[in-house]
């Protein structure tokens, strides 16, 4: 094979990745964290949206509420990430 062809190949194969990158960073997932917090999110990681169940709203109980809301993201955020690795990994030929 000649290297000027192997070139293309490789660039056709980059140009093929960045697109799914991009539509995947597009692309809105929507995660439920306890069947009580519910985030949307974009596979770029940007929070859209966040509903909290009002039984979770606690005056008293500010820090517990604060540290689901945390956990709820941060999963959210990993989940986000795995899928975009099945991307990244998928398209690389070795």
């Amino acid at each position: 094979m000649n290297m000027q062809k192997m070139l293309q190949q490789a660039k056709a194969m980059q140009n093929k990745l960045e697109k799914k990158i991009k539509e995947f960073e597009a692309e809105e997932f929507e995660f439920v964290y306890q069947k009580s917090i519910t985030i949307q999110i974009k596979g770029n990681l940007e929070i859209i949206k966040m509903d909290i169940n009002k039984e979770l709203i606690d005056p008293d109980d500010k820090t517990m509420l604060e540290e689901m809301i945390a956990e709820a993201l941060n999963e959210a955020i990993s989940a986000v990430t795995e899928e975009k690795e099945k991307i990244t990994k998928g398209s690389m030929p070795f």
